[in-house]
Formats: C-alpha cells, structure tokens, sequence
C-alpha cells in the first residue's frame, strides 16, 4: 500500500498521524497520506517567503518557461494522474483522461503565452512618465476540492504562479493523490524550493491553521460552509480571499427550444462526475406548454445511465466520494420527498458495495434554489411571466444555461441573470483565456483569463517627474 508523503520547502515529509485513502467504489482502503503538522506549515510559510522574493525577481518570459514545464509535467504523467483521480474520487476514468486534468496542464500552457506578451504599462504625460508595475501578493494559500483537484490547480495555481507569487497548497483530504503525485516531478524542475508547497491533513487542523496563518492572499474552491470557517480564522491575519463556491444553477428551457439537445446537456450538467460539478445543473425550469413531454424524455434518458465501476467504459456515473457524503445526500432527497416534493426517478442507493447513488430527479412545486452537489436535479414548470423573477431572485447563481432559438429573447435574460456566466444553448463553453467565477453568494473574483491573473497581482505606480510637479509654489513662498 503506497503513502504519499507531503511536500514543504522542496522536502517530503511525513508523520506519525496517518489518514486513510479509501476506493469509493469498492471501500476498500488503497493508500495513505499523512496529517501535517503546524510545525509544518510554519516551515512551508518560512520557506515559501524566502522563494517568493527570488521568483519575484524571475522576468516573465522566464517564469513563462516554468509554467510551461508543469504543463508537460502533468502531461507526460496523464495517464497515472487520472488514474489517481478516478480511483479516488469516483469519477469515470474518461472525464479524469480526457477533461479534467488536461484542462489542468492547459491552464499552465495559457499563462505561458500571456506572459510572453505580457509588458508592464508606460503612461506619457505632459508632467512625466508613470509606470504601472505588476507586484504580487507574496504567498497564496489554496485550498482545491476534491471533485477535480488538477483541473483547479490550474484555474488558480497557474494565475497565481504567473503573478510571481509562491503556494502553499491544501487538498481535500478526499482528493490529495494526483497532486502529491505530481509533486513528485515538479521536485525535479529548477525552481526556488519553496515555491510551491502541498500541505495535506484535515480541514479541522491543517485547513484551519493555513486560513489563520499570514499568507498574503487565500484563493478557495469549495462550500460556502467552509468559507465562513475560513474567514473567521484569517480574521488575526486579514487577506484578500478569492473563492468560487457553486450555487443553485438553472438551466431554462422555452418550448421554441431544440429540445434533444438541451436533454443532453441537461443530462451531461447533471450527471457528470455523479453531479459533483460547481457549473452543474440544481434546478431545470421548463415552460409549461412543454413540460410534460419533456420531463417524459428526461426520465427515460436518466434512467439508461449507467451506475457502476468507474473504470469501465460503458459506466456513466460513478460513486460520491464517501459513505458521509451519500447519507447526506439520502436525507436531504428524503426530506423533500416529505415536504411533497416527487421523486420522478431515483431517490434510493443500490444495494451492495460503494458509495453509489443513482441519477435522481425530483419534481418540485415551489422553486427552491439549493444545489445538491450530487446526482440529484429539481425540476419545475414555469411561465413566461415568472422567469424574470425566478433569474433575479436567485441568490447563488454561478452559471445560467438559456435554451431558445429566440437570441434576443436569451440576450435580454442573461443580461438579468445574477451569475457570472451564461450559456445560451450550450454548456461549458469555457476556455483558459475566458474568466470565470460567481456573483454574490457564489464567490469573489476571477480565475481564468487575463483577470485569473490580475486577481493575483498588485498595481504599483511609479511617477517620474520631467516637469515641475502639480503642487510647486502652491504658496508661494
């Protein structure tokens, strides 16, 4: 049974504490990490603060080869890393092969090229020459969830790094395996040790302790839940904090709509990585002269998809990461199903071995905008009167899709979605040069895109005067 060992100022460490590494699918325990310690993080911030003055100093184009370095590090070891995740997280092997860590490496492959392009500003007034230089924070702390941990490592690490700052890296305790394993050849890159850090252990403790730490900045993924904790911790140690939480996603579907291709992207927004996807689908809104016949196709599609091993390729969904995670999930169903909701397919764990829940739609009266992070959709009529009220009044939107062939009709409500990203008649059309994150309760900032990397940096002027200044024998004396 392997033990991946943590990674601090460029050494690998381990501890007494040890945490079980458990296969979803079959709950069988397949590896360990190690809890670090306090000690540990003060060592990885020491070392970090050292790294971050020395790769501050690294010119663009230099810490563009960098970037790219780690791109083909995660690249040249795909084949294991999603492996690695799939095995366990749960998630079929080709959404870990084919999407998620690529999109990881692309992240790094992206901000090469921006820093290749990159030049500082040079502002020419009648007074002088102002330049605009770009500092980072110092040392960011980032935590990345346990859905898809390579993929966030570059939607916030590769930003980060390109910024000049230095990481200290949290996984989630249910998804640290492809992150320690590729550690293992980032050691080998000709960097400041130091500069990239990977603390593992529990929230509770080592979670905590890097949230109250004095880190410069805080870049998290995951539960509103969890952000409040880490707010209360950072309050000795205030800093900016860039997160993206997830929300009650809805996705709209007017009766002028292709029909067959908005059930396939509801089923893939819905289904894909058992649900647990921050863009993924909560609530589908359909007009009510369609309705029934809709919601008729989308239970015969959800019901074909596939439970089971998540390495056979004929599987559609796989297990939820933990057997606390799948009673949650159970009660939270159940508990609608006695206020009235009706479960329309679903709504009931298989019997057997894993964590295993099936694709589950439940047909709501009221809306509710809660996401359940899980394979679990609501679904609910509406009219053309309504919809305007629902969009606005939802307080945790982080992406919309809109399904019409009226363009202008979609046009006028993405511009009244409260979300930072609308679909219309697609889903995920997302790129590393688009920016990405939530409005409101779903988070603060940017990933992706040249603001993914203006999120991470501060401005400094610097005025150089040629002139006399604005205030010169102001009185005259």
């Amino acid at each position: 049974m392997e033990e991946y060992k943590y990674y601090v100022g460029g050494e690998f460490r381990e501890s007494k504490e040890k945490i079980e590494v458990i296969n979803p699918a079959t709950e069988e325990v397949f590896a360990k990490i190690f809890q670090a310690s306090r000690e540990d993080l003060d060592f990885a911030i020491e070392k970090a603060k050292i790294a971050k003055k020395e790769w501050k100093k690294v010119s663009f184009k230099e810490r563009a080869k960098v970037l790219r370095e780690i791109a083909k590090a995660i690249l040249d070891n795909l084949q294991i890393l999603a492996e690695l995740e799939t095995k366990e997280i749960g998630k079929p092997l080709k959404e870990s092969l084919f999407v998620d860590v690529p999109l990881g490496a692309d992240c790094f492959d992206y901000y090469a090229s921006f820093l290749e392009s990159l030049q500082e500003e040079v502002i020419q007034s009648e007074l002088g020459i102002d330049l605009v230089k770009y500092e980072p924070y110092g040392v960011c702390g980032v935590y990345l969830p346990y859905n898809v941990p390579l993929m966030i490592f570059g939607f916030s690490c590769a930003g980060a790094l390109a910024a000049g700052n230095s990481l200290i890296i949290k996984p989630s305790e249910y998804g640290s395996l492809s992150i320690l394993e590729l550690v293992k050849h980032l050691d080998k890159l000709d960097i400041p040790k130091g500069l990239i850090n990977i603390i593992t252990g529990h929230g509770e403790t080592v979670g905590k302790y890097l949230a109250g730490s004095d880190t410069d900045i805080i870049s998290f993924t995951g539960s509103r839940q969890t952000l409040k904790k880490i707010v209360a911790q950072s309050a000795d140690n205030p800093k900016k904090i860039i997160c993206e939480l997830g929300g009650c996603n809805l996705t709209i579907i007017f009766s002028d709509a292709d029909k067959e291709r908005a059930l396939q992207n509801i089923l893939g927004s819905s289904f894909m990585k058992q649900g647990q996807m921050c863009i993924g689908t909560s609530l589908v809104l359909v007009e009510e002269g369609i309705y029934r016949g809709f919601v008729k196709e989308l239970i015969e599609k959800t019901s074909k998809i596939k439970l089971g091993d998540p390495f056979n390729p004929t599987v559609g969904m796989g297990p939820l990461p933990s057997k606390e995670h799948l009673e949650d999930i159970h009660r939270r169903v159940e508990k609608l199903r006695a206020e009235g909701a009706k479960i329309l397919c679903g709504g009931k764990p298989p019997e057997g071995r894993g964590y295993f829940y099936p694709s589950t739609i439940i047909e709501v009266r009221d809306v509710i905008y809660e996401e359940f992070f899980a394979p679990v959709i609501l679904i609910k009529s509406f009219n053309k009167q309504e919809i305007e009220k629902i969009i606005g009044q939802n307080p945790t939107g982080l992406v919309t899709q809109i399904w019409t062939k009226d363009l202008d009709k979609a046009n006028d409500l993405a511009k009244k979605a409260n979300c930072g990203t609308v679909w219309i008649n697609t889903f995920a059309q997302m790129t590393s040069q688009t920016p990405f994150g939530g409005i409101g309760e779903s988070g603060w900032g940017r990933n992706l895109g040249k603001s993914g990397f203006f999120e991470y940096i501060q401005h400094k002027h610097i005025g150089i005067g040629f002139r006399r200044s604005p205030v010169e024998d102001w009185f005259g004396v």
